[in-house]
């Protein structure tokens, strides 16, 4: 089943915990304790700690309270390796961020068998699922959203602020005009744009606008893009002149990040630059625009691309394949210019671009006396021509700049200006302009979860509690009795449509109960119950009858019997159970005869799995 491998693999990958529905179902429902997720959460506030004080505190209470109160009572659940590895490093008073690591990779484990089959046959793991069906079936368009000011102008097309109008949560609207796009020829620069973004947008990655969605419509392609309204430092560095060691010193240990996010997933920027990096409301930066960012994981570039006065030498050198590296001497030219204003390779404000690329192949930067030996000591590191970069420390500051509240930190709208229609006029979109676009629509699921889970969550599930406990008591009072279910070896129930009269042209709202051996089904107020064998069923099929899925009963004597779910995870689950049974039925008419034929013996008992109760909202 779809949505539980996702879901195992979501705790494969320790992300398990920030599926409320698992934290709830364990806290508030399951029959035993679980006292690992009280120490996972411990050891997650540990990891935030920033000061080494702090941490050692911390990790000494926790050792005392999960680890050794457990140990003297002989109830320690973890391995000897786990508690050696925190033992020495206490000893020391090593207290790294990572201290219990080994202890989260086996609470993790702990959890992979008993509890996490409970809560795949829980109503958790059904709400679990009914959020991933919403997932899966997000198709966006303009209308989801209201579209805002424009705050940004590029080659392709403008950004704006916008709102999605399910969640209200505010974000920024990168527009690419396709028209636009053919006349410059740039297809492969906009699929590539949203190629590097689904690459960069998963995991934690603070340091980085990401994206959460990507649409198109006939005329437009669409990015839905984390909002910075605090303008980008090309913008406050005109505004607020140069900045000092101790802010650029801010700025460089997150712009550092942002990169280390990139590389780690083989990906080359390429194009770093002031007017790249984007501030938010707090005055932390991200770095914006993967226009010209490349793939490296199997093949090196040797594109001259970027911008002149940014870009490294290897980069100039055409036929030269590069990698990482050159973000890093970018990096140089762009903390240089912060200090001074320029660009190291573009003084006296030159703009012939050969000569810029010139000096920057060729000219030995000169730093001035005002630098501090260990900032010079950087920038020469990171100017070299030919070097391997090292760590840089990073410290914990204040960012230097708060940008306004309340105000748009760009230019005016009048300012950023507009396209001349007139350009593209005589552009045509053709089929196969617009089949190159088939496979740009995307969600990256854990921003959209995160989406959810900060905004509409709680209510919609509170919302959907009242509806189906009022369902509940409906059925109730209907004769639709959980009841009847219990102490039977029934595998699941709940309502579906079945096609009825005479043509089959009608659709009929029935309560149905899966057995092994039979569907039982009632209407409503009826308290004669329907029955349909095993044995009289000849295949379990799944049709489309107007462009519902629906599952179809072949009959013995040519009949059909159709049945249609009420939501996608119901047919998926009714559809499998349903076939089980069916290939199970078949298995045990099939080796009746041979029973029959041996006339009296011992009573032959077929194996089967465990049957799992299902509730009424077929999961």
């Amino acid at each position: 089943r779809e949505e539980e491998e996702d879901c195992r693999e979501i705790l494969r990958g320790k992300k398990i915990f920030s599926e409320r529905s698992l934290l709830d179902f364990c806290m508030n429902e399951i029959d035993e304790a679980v006292p690992q997720l009280k120490f996972y959460e411990e050891i997650k506030e540990y990891e935030k700690l920033d000061s080494e004080e702090e941490r050692l505190t911390r990790s000494r209470q926790i050792y005392d309270v999960y680890i050794m109160k457990e140990l003297l009572s002989c109830s320690h659940p973890f391995s000897k390796k786990a508690v050696d590895h925190v033992q020495t490093h206490l000893a020391k008073k090593q207290v790294p961020p990572n201290l219990f690591q080994p202890y989260i990779v086996e609470i993790c484990d702990s959890l992979r068998g008993k509890i996490f089959q409970k809560f795949i046959e829980s109503d958790k793991f059904t709400r679990f699922c009914q959020w991933k069906n919403v997932e899966l079936n997000i198709h966006l368009t303009m209308n989801d959203f209201s579209v805002h000011r424009i705050i940004g102008r590029g080659g392709f097309g403008e950004v704006y602020g916008c709102r999605k109008a399910d969640t209200g949560k505010m974000y920024a609207m990168k527009c690419l005009d396709k028209k636009r796009i053919k006349m410059k020829q740039g297809e492969t620069l906009a699929l590539n744009e949203r190629i590097m973004l689904s690459l960069v947008s998963t995991g934690d990655c603070p340091f980085i606008v990401c994206m959460t969605y990507a649409f198109h419509t006939p005329d437009k392609l669409c990015f839905i893009l984390d909002l910075m309204n605090g303008g980008d430092l090309h913008y406050h560095l005109s505004q607020h002149g140069v900045f000092s060691e101790k802010d650029m010193r801010f700025y460089a240990a997150e712009i550092i990040l942002g990169l280390e996010h990139m590389h780690n997933r083989f990906v080359v920027y390429r194009d770093l630059k002031p007017a790249n990096i984007l501030l938010d409301e707090h005055g932390h930066v991200r770095i914006s625009d993967l226009g010209l960012a490349c793939d490296f994981s199997k093949k090196k570039p040797h594109a001259s691309v970027g911008t002149h006065g940014y870009m490294a030498p290897e980069v100039l050198q055409k036929g030269t394949a590069y990698d990482s590296s050159a973000d890093w001497f970018s990096l140089g030219c762009m903390l240089f210019k912060l200090l001074r204003g320029h660009s190291p390779f573009r003084q006296h404000k030159t703009k012939d671009k050969h000569e810029i690329d010139r000096m920057t192949l060729t000219m030995n930067v000169e730093l001035p006396d005002s630098f501090s030996p260990e900032l010079k000591s950087l920038l020469e590191g990171l100017l070299q021509r030919d070097v391997t970069f090292y760590q840089m420390c990073i410290w914990f500051y204040p960012p230097p700049l708060i940008p306004p509240r309340g105000e748009v930190n760009a230019a005016d709208a009048f300012d950023i200006g507009s396209f001349d229609e007139e350009d593209t006029k005589g552009i045509k979109l053709l089929d196969s302009d617009q089949e190159l676009y088939k496979n740009f629509p995307l969600v990256i699921s854990e921003r959209w979860q995160q989406e959810v889970a900060e905004t509409v969550y709680d209510a919609v599930n509170s919302d959907t509690d009242k509806n189906e406990a009022r369902k509940r008591a409906k059925n109730k009072q209907q004769g639709h009795e959980e009841d009847y279910a219990l102490g039977k070896d029934c595998i699941m129930h709940g309502y579906m449509l079945k096609l009825g009269n005479p043509f089959l042209t009608q659709w009929q709202r029935r309560y149905f109960y899966l057995f092994p051996n039979r569907v039982e089904w009632r209407g409503e107020g009826e308290s004669r119950q329907n029955l349909l064998t095993m044995e009289q069923i000849v295949t379990v099929e799944e049709t489309q009858i107007k462009d519902k899925k629906c599952i179809l009963l072949r009959i013995k004597g040519g009949k059909q019997f159709v049945l249609q779910c009420e939501s996608d995870p119901e047919f998926v689950q009714w559809k499998k159970e349903l076939t089980e049974a069916f290939t199970e039925a078949q298995k045990l008419l099939r080796r009746a005869p041979k029973v029959i034929g041996k006339g009296r013996t011992n009573v032959v008992e077929l194996s089967k799995p465990p049957l799992a109760h299902r509730n009424s909202n077929g999961l």
